[in-house]
């Protein structure tokens, strides 16, 4: 088993929670089944089931505080069920490259922005995730100019004032040099 082999396999059993319960509970078939020799995978075997399931939950808890930092608004006002709807979320969605937190919030906003299957409440929430998302897209440098609208008044501040009001967003730079500038307005 080569370098890059183990540390794929590493990756599996740290962020893979359906992964690391099949590979522990039957480490040769799951290894021959990921191209390794029964020796391979007993010498995997070898790692101490809790200590890796410890290690996969503190990366998921870091993971979970990057996320939090880049959805602020939505985090606040989905409370505990942030966590709760991350947790499912994480199950499914690794990240990966070299802007994973970015890409992890978005698709974790992605995740919860189909109302359908969260039941998100109340409805105003999925107008929120989808503006912080628009935000973390409008950051990319490539991106010149984004226009969405919302149901709902996303620029504020308080959940108390979020009555239906048609919204507008708009950011937009110059070029990709200059400033990312931002403009909310309810109509």
């Amino acid at each position: 088993m080569g370098l890059a082999q183990t540390q794929e396999v590493l990756a599996q059993l740290y962020t893979n929670t359906d992964f690391r319960e099949r590979f522990f509970a039957n480490p040769e078939t799951v290894g021959a089944e990921l191209g390794l020799s029964c020796d391979e995978a007993q010498k995997l075997a070898q790692l101490s089931a809790k200590e890796v399931n410890i290690f996969a939950n503190s990366l998921k808890w870091k993971r979970l505080g990057e996320v939090r930092e880049l959805l602020p608004r939505t985090a606040r006002a989905l409370g505990k069920n942030f966590t709760a709807l991350f947790w499912r979320y994480a199950q499914t969605h690794v990240p990966k490259g070299i802007k994973k937190h970015r890409e992890d919030a978005i698709a974790f906003a992605n995740f919860i922005a189909i109302p359908e299957e969260e039941n998100l409440d109340p409805p105003w929430i999925s107008d929120l995730v989808r503006y912080e998302k628009t935000w973390l897209l409008a950051y990319e440098p490539t991106s010149r100019l984004i226009v969405c609208w919302f149901r709902y008044p996303v620029g504020i501040a308080s959940a108390k004032e979020m009555k239906r009001q048609p919204t507008i967003a708009i950011w937009f730079r110059f070029s990709k040099q200059s400033q990312l500038r931002h403009i909310v307005r309810s109509l």
